[in-house]
């Protein structure tokens, strides 16, 4: 008998694996397709290749040099560059690990027969713990199921050519993403969004930034648009963006407690039957790799007993790789008002950034938000080159409840786009040495 099964060999599935062989228990890992699921094979991992790709290979930033590539003509080079060089590689690393560990692999569906057994196939696999990680699968709107246009994003991965046209259904975070690349391989982007604008919930000014640059690239964007038949979109193809939801599939019929389509957990990513954890997109709670990979660590720490872990949801970071990247965390300045605060703000745009400005991306800016009275930053938001990797910084800041006095001290290194950060914390009182000084 297992200490520990783990059916998924996602974000969430593997690193739940490894760390319970690092805590000293003999783990199962049951994985029905690729190791490294959705975000290894078709999610997180070749979407941002394509987006290095497109920048790479799109027209020159700098007018004095001449380039220009047909990136639709090359797409299926690009796609066994990407699937052969890429995933397989990471993949085969994935497999290293579990062997190093001491991880049996085993491969095929996993469905869980009883609190402590799952069946695979004729073959019964017994276990002190189950953690089902089996992840989430596209949503599809009923009207869009009957067309031959429409594509999930998983889809996207088997097309052999790129057609002119595309409509992409859902402004959120996929859907924006895609826009931005699949526009700078030259296809032409319809984006259509049902709420009033494009990624519900962010910082207005952000969003603003973002649907301004889709306008100036040729991207044509609807928001408050509800498709009420499919003949409405004309494009060759539809890629619907709505989101994922659970797969369920390895639940099994023995009790687990379900809530909206999803498997119910607490902070201890523990379901309702004590021995046996939910992590990642199945538990329904954030559809994030990064949290998926935490929650599969959490629950390895309970599994083993070492600690009463807990995972903490407060400060989540997002990333958005679209043009210009975008990088999220904390409050906005509108969810910081709603809550009570009274708050105050600094803003520096990317194009009074000398590393912006010398290699030609100053589009975006930084935006700080903090409380009035104590001065704790609230929310750091950004937008332009490198603000996926800039998110980190803002995380560690918010986090540790850092404030605006605590960046003022720090040196930041030039030229950077970390400058960026601390020009706008100094905005918050209207210190930033390279701002003009605002008019009384």
């Amino acid at each position: 008998m297992y200490d520990v099964i783990i059916i998924g060999g996602g974000p969430g599935g593997y690193p739940c694996a490894v760390r319970c062989a690092q805590y000293g228990l003999k783990a199962c890992l049951i994985e029905e397709k690729e190791l490294g699921g959705i975000c290894l094979n078709k999610g997180c991992i070749p979407t941002k290749s394509l987006f290095a790709i497109s920048e790479e290979l799109g027209k020159s930033r700098y007018g004095s040099i001449k380039k220009e590539t047909s990136l639709a003509a090359g797409w299926e080079g690009v796609l066994k560059e990407i699937k052969t060089d890429v995933i397989l590689r990471l993949r085969t690393g994935v497999s290293f690990l579990l062997k190093q560990n001491g991880i049996d692999f085993v491969q095929g569906h996993g469905k869980i027969a009883g609190k402590n057994s799952v069946q695979v196939g004729d073959r019964t696999i017994e276990g002190k713990n189950i953690v089902v990680a089996t992840g989430g699968t596209p949503c599809t709107p009923a009207i869009c199921r009957t067309d031959k246009r429409t594509l999930s994003s998983d889809d996207l991965w088997d097309t052999e050519s790129l057609p002119e046209s595309i409509a992409i259904v859902g402004g959120g975070v996929i859907g924006c993403e895609f826009a931005s690349i699949l526009n700078r391989f030259g296809v032409k982007i319809t984006l259509y969004e049902m709420a009033d604008t494009l990624l519900p919930g962010k910082d207005a000014d952000i969003v603003s930034t973002l649907k301004n640059s889709m306008a100036k690239a040729g991207i044509q964007v609807f928001t408050g648009k509800k498709i009420e038949s499919i003949d409405e979109i004309k494009e060759k193809k539809i890629i619907v963006a709505v989101g994922r939801m659970p797969n369920l599939s390895a639940a099994g019929d023995i009790g687990l407690e379900t809530e909206n389509g999803r498997l119910k957990t607490g902070a201890s990513m523990r379901t309702n039957i004590e021995n046996i954890y939910a992590v990642g997109d199945v538990n329904g709670k954030y559809p994030y790799a990064y949290i998926a990979t935490k929650e599969g660590e959490v629950a390895a720490a309970n599994i083993a007993g070492r600690e009463n872990a807990a995972m903490d949801y407060e400060d989540i970071p997002e990333t958005i790789f679209a043009k210009p990247e975008i990088g999220l965390c904390g409050m906005t300045e509108k969810q910081a008002k709603d809550s009570g605060r009274s708050v105050k703000t600094g803003k520096f745009p990317f194009a009074a950034l000398g590393k912006a400005y010398a290699e030609k991306h100053t589009e975006g800016f930084v935006k700080v938000v903090a409380d009035s009275g104590t001065e704790e930053i609230l929310g750091i938001h950004i937008i332009g080159k490198g603000a996926t990797e800039l998110v980190a910084f803002s995380t560690l800041a918010i986090k540790n409840r850092l404030k605006i006095e605590s960046l003022e001290k720090m040196l930041f290194c030039h030229p950077t786009y970390a400058e960026g950060i601390m020009e706008a914390a100094e905005d918050v009182n209207k210190k930033s040495i390279h701002l003009p000084p605002v008019k009384k």
